[in-house]
């Protein structure tokens, strides 16, 4: 833990109390405070009183034999004017300049979630640096941490969005924060901690799957996974301190750091470094890019997001919300096939049932988006400002329509099967991306028509179609939009699940 400490009253304290009044990075200069009640917390002297000041706003308390404290800042406001936060101890004094208030969220998954703004697509980059300096829109990028134990702090600072510095936010997070800032008119702030390449298991604490059936004998998986790799590092570095020729060497060398026991994708480790650090931190809620990782196990992924959105709740104390970026496109079309049946619909169907089963889980769907040859499409505006509507709907109520469409019925009539929506839809690109399946076992493409809330596909020559699908392929033909001005695409869909 690094507190800002002016060096007199360091010199002070350290004399006085060894220096024991500390306080979590993310409590910095140009932090952002969530407004309603935000949690103060940090770790100081037993027994010691704990003074907060912000502004107007004031409270204490007495440290535990922990040596963990902590308060609650009642009532602040969204504000963009800078403050000190200023927490004392007998002659410690901790202070965070320029700190505002407003809605504070999380941005956490993998690569997608990582890419920043420079790596989007030229004019959307240009766009984003186009902008004055917003001092009401900060960021906070958690460095690369995992942890094999639960740490205390994470290493990372605030940013304030300008021009010069914009660049090196999470694309994702930027876009959405922005959105939401000009809709609320609010400061927001957006704290990223994410890592590519890694899988929904790392982002959990240990034990989050002890109570589910599909979980048992996780637990020692992990540590088998964990303690195979300190034996492989074991005789790696027997075989390094022997080796003389050079090429062999390195080559060594490479395979030792890859079987390091904490690693990017060990279990929990992340949360350990990364998410742990900051649980209390008061925020509105976390927003979610990852499941890349995971398709090869989409089924599994209802359980494994769903308990690790479920321990994050647990471990801040509420359901806040949590919204996922259903996964956009990806892979080579396959024109020669109905509908695929591979994995990333089905993931995508796994995000969309953890949207409807865990409290506080929301799904913005990206269907239409994405890049046929890249897991990593560009266009990151989209995405954010997808996510931005949905919590500007379900979050915040400030507007009427933020989600996808989705099927609310789905029956067959005679040769066709009718798809009921939860309002009006419209069909573009000639209806295409439907298809059904025939009573010999086959999967044919079909043709769409839209009436209202209701969508009728059928297809020539087969009689009384058993199931229907829509979008159903990792990179699928998308034609099912809202009516409204909003435009947003409807998700993937599929009968008899």
């Amino acid at each position: 833990m690094l507190p800002r400490i002016t060096p007199i009253l360091l010199f002070c304290s350290a004399l006085a109390s060894a220096g024991e009044l500390k306080l979590v990075s993310v409590f910095s200069d140009h932090a952002v405070l969530q407004a309603g009640d935000a949690a103060v917390f940090g770790k100081g002297h037993p027994g010691s009183k704990v003074s907060v000041k912000f502004g107007s706003s004031e409270a204490s308390a007495i440290v535990g034999n922990n040596g963990k404290w902590k308060v609650a800042l009642a009532g602040l406001k969204p504000s963009e004017e800078g403050k000190d936060l200023i927490v004392s101890a007998g002659e410690e004094v901790f202070t965070a300049r320029d700190v505002i208030v407003g809605e504070v969220w999380i941005g956490s998954g993998q690569s997608n979630m990582a890419m920043t703004v420079g790596g989007c697509l030229p004019d959307a980059v240009k766009e984003a640096k186009s902008h004055a300096r917003d001092n009401g829109l900060r960021f906070f990028t958690v460095a690369f941490t995992p942890k094999a134990e639960a740490m205390e702090d994470m290493p990372g600072v605030w940013k304030i969005a300008a021009p010069e510095t914009v660049g090196s936010f999470s694309a994702t997070a930027f876009f959405f924060g922005r959105d939401l800032r000009t809709n609320l008119k609010r400061p927001v702030g957006l704290i990223n901690a994410s890592i590519g390449a890694t899988r929904a298991e790392a982002w959990g604490p240990a034990g989050m799957y002890d109570d589910i059936p599909e979980g048992k004998g996780w637990k020692e998986k992990e540590a088998a996974g964990i303690k195979g790799r300190a034996v492989m590092l074991e005789k790696l570095t027997e075989r390094i301190a022997s080796e003389k020729d050079k090429e062999v060497l390195a080559k060594l060398k490479l395979e030792a750091l890859r079987c390091a026991p904490v690693w990017t994708n060990g279990p929990h480790m992340n949360w350990n470094g990364m998410i742990a650090p900051m649980v209390g931190y008061s925020v509105s809620g976390a927003i979610w890019y990852q499941g890349e990782s995971n398709a090869g196990q989409p089924e599994a992924y209802k359980w494994v997001l769903g308990s690790m959105i479920k321990s994050w709740h647990k471990a801040w104390g509420q359901p806040f919300p949590f919204i996922i970026v259903q996964l956009p496109r990806f892979m080579a079309r396959k024109p020669e096939l109905a509908v695929e049946d591979t994995s990333w619909p089905k993931i995508r169907e796994s995000m969309e049932w953890i949207a409807d089963n865990v409290p506080g889980a929301m799904v913005s769907v990206n269907i239409d988006l994405g890049d046929e040859k890249d897991i990593h499409p560009k266009d990151k505006p989209q995405v954010g400002e997808r996510l931005s509507a949905v919590a500007l709907q379900r979050v915040y109520k400030t507007r009427n329509i933020g989600e996808a469409p989705r099927v609310v019925k789905a029956e067959r009539q005679g040769d066709a099967w009718v798809l009921s929506y939860d309002r009006a839809v419209a069909l573009k690109n000639d209806g295409k991306g439907f298809g059904l399946l025939g009573a010999d076992g086959k999967w044919v493409f079909a043709k769409a028509s839209a009436h209202g809330v209701h969508i009728t596909v059928a297809a020539e020559g087969v009689k009384e179609p058993k199931e229907v699908r829509y979008a159903w392929a990792n990179f699928p033909e998308v034609s099912v939009f809202s009516a409204g001005e909003d435009g947003l695409p409807a998700g993937p869909y599929r009968s008899g699940k």
